[in-house]
């Protein structure tokens, strides 16, 4: 314990979040203790970000918002809220994309999750009534969504170099749901038309869907997405299909390695 301490009195977040996710497993057979440590570092970091450089607090509450969903640090639903908006404010203050990928981590705070939704909306297109004389390139949208699905992506052309291989693929595309809807319930049938698979591998001579994968990884982790996650495994479960979903160690070095490796055993 007394690291935290040592590095709270320098204000060295970057470390102090670094050592939560190296020794949480050791602290936390204090439990007493690393309540109280944890308390302290909820507090002192609230105060230290509403002080601190937009710049830098974003990342840093982005961190420690991933620490707290995957269990490693314990945060109180109001601090975790208060965490939410002072990074999404700082985030918003360097980009609107910023703000997005960032809002995509947020649970609690009601203007980071409407933000996605109304941003759009809200922008002023009479600024734009006059044709831009350049094209704006900084509007268009990756066709993924993090480098992670990038490379599993690469290791799904490694594994069937033959095969189509197509990302975010509408579930209402693979389903027949006049045939579906019958066996799920109302919120299953409401979120059908809603749902995206991750990757989806279809055979190169009658084009029909042989292997569907989903990218798992800390975000997966909130109890809003496990919601989302068992809708979309419930839909592939009536129609008896295997939704794969395929998680990797998020400090691996060898990313495409282990996830070539995934696939071979999930499709052998």
């Amino acid at each position: 314990m007394e690291k935290f301490y040592n590095l709270l009195a320098s204000q060295s977040w970057a470390e102090i979040l670094g050592l939560v996710k190296s020794e949480q497993a050791v602290l936390k057979n204090n439990g007493m203790e690393w309540e109280t440590i944890s308390n302290l570092l909820e507090s002192e970091f609230i105060q230290y970000a509403r002080k601190e450089k937009a710049v830098l607090i974003s990342r840093l509450c982005a961190d420690y918002i991933k620490l707290c969903v995957s269990g490693y640090i314990s945060v109180s639903n109001t601090g975790l809220k208060q965490i939410e908006s002072i990074g999404f404010s700082a985030s918003l203050s360097q980009s609107e994309s910023e703000a997005a990928a960032f809002s995509r981590l947020c649970s609690y705070d009601e203007t980071a999750l409407n933000f996605e939704k109304t941003s759009v909306k809200n922008i002023n297109f009479e600024k734009y009534s006059k044709k831009t004389k350049f094209a704006r390139t900084d509007w268009l949208m990756p066709l993924f969504k993090s480098n992670q699905e990038l490379i599993f992506n690469q290791a799904l052309k490694d594994v069937f170099p033959t095969y189509f291989i197509y990302p975010n693929v509408a579930v209402s595309n693979l389903f027949d749901f006049d045939l579906i809807k019958t066996h799920l319930s109302s919120f299953e049938r409401e979120y059908f038309f809603k749902a995206i698979i991750d990757f989806v591998v279809y055979d190169p001579i009658d084009y029909t869907p042989k292997f569907f994968f989903e990218v798992d990884s800390v975000f997966h982790d909130s109890a809003e997405a496990r919601i989302r996650d068992n809708k979309k495994n419930k839909i592939f479960e009536v129609a008896g299909i295997k939704l794969n979903r395929v998680r990797i160690s998020s400090e691996t070095l060898t990313e495409k390695y282990d996830f070539i490796k995934e696939i071979r055993k999930i499709t052998a």
